[in-house]
């Protein structure tokens, strides 16, 4: 095999594992516990009551994640 062909599989084999580790990402459970599930309620709730709400419920590391980044903006 040349070099280009090793470097072209290497690149794909990357863009493989990236994805894999996004999807695994996306998809992790929730893994708070109660107290902390109520406690991102609690500084939810000047946001509104239905903001707090969905802090009580299963959300995905990316979901909070993005509550995050859109409390930045603010």
């Amino acid at each position: 095999m040349d070099n280009k062909m090793v470097k072209v599989i290497a690149a794909t084999v990357a863009v493989v594992i990236v994805i894999f580790l996004l999807i695994s990402f996306f998809n992790m459970p929730d893994r708070r516990s109660g107290t902390e599930r109520v406690g991102d309620a609690i500084r939810n709730l000047p946001e509104g009551a239905d903001k707090a709400v969905d802090q009580l419920g299963d959300r995905t590391p990316a979901q909070r994640t993005g509550d995050t980044i859109r409390g930045i903006g603010k």
